[in-house]
């Protein structure tokens, strides 16, 4: 760090208050109709860990890497709005939570079935596929 950024504040912030920056930068990317970075923003809650750490797991490296690349815009976006020029954020490869995604037709249809057991009597009435 410059001997610039050394003197800027580092106000302590809450959880609440991360969550609300974040959620305002989530509003404006869906505003400006740019649902990638958006749906990459809503992946998980991000955590903070002390007053300069931030911690935001996603499921996949693709998802790091697309996110990273945007920190470029949003880390001195939540800077500037936390009043804390120190906070960083780490982004962390969480492959458990890609678990929780459903891609296929397959999978949607286990799910739903998880749901309500109900659909696989209503899918052998009307003899349906998959």
């Amino acid at each position: 760090p410059t001997s610039t950024e050394e003197n800027k504040a580092r106000s302590p912030f809450t959880q609440d208050d991360l969550e609300k920056q974040w959620q305002i930068y989530l509003d404006k990317k869906n505003t400006n109709k740019e649902q990638n970075i958006a749906a990459l923003f809503q992946l998980s809650t991000p955590k903070k860990i002390t007053n300069e750490q931030v911690e935001y797991q996603v499921p996949s490296n693709m998802n790091k890497v697309e996110l990273e690349r945007e920190f470029v815009y949003f880390l001195p976006f939540l800077r500037s709005a936390l009043d804390n020029f120190g906070v960083a954020i780490e982004v962390v490869v969480n492959e458990s939570t890609e678990k929780q995604f459903i891609y296929t037709p397959e999978e949607k249809y286990h799910r739903l079935r998880e749901i309500n057991p109900n659909l696989d009597t209503l899918r052998k009435e009307l003899d349906l596929e998959l």
